[in-house]
């Protein structure tokens, strides 16, 4: 497979994407950023917990 194929076969590829997406409803907009902020919280307190641990028992820092 040459370059030129490649390059086309991803151009291809590419438009058959575009042509399937479509852009999300605002309740399917919602629902994404919700469930971000909630992960971006559990990894914060996950976090916390872990600074709390090792802060002290004096392990690490």
């Amino acid at each position: 497979m040459n370059v030129n194929e490649m390059i086309g076969n991803f151009i291809a590829d590419a438009k058959r994407i575009l042509i399937v997406s479509k852009k999300p409803t605002m309740e399917e907009y919602k629902r994404m950023a919700l469930i971000v902020a909630l992960g971006m919280v559990l990894i914060g307190i996950i976090a916390f917990i872990i600074y709390l641990i090792f802060n002290v028992s004096g392990i690490g820092f």
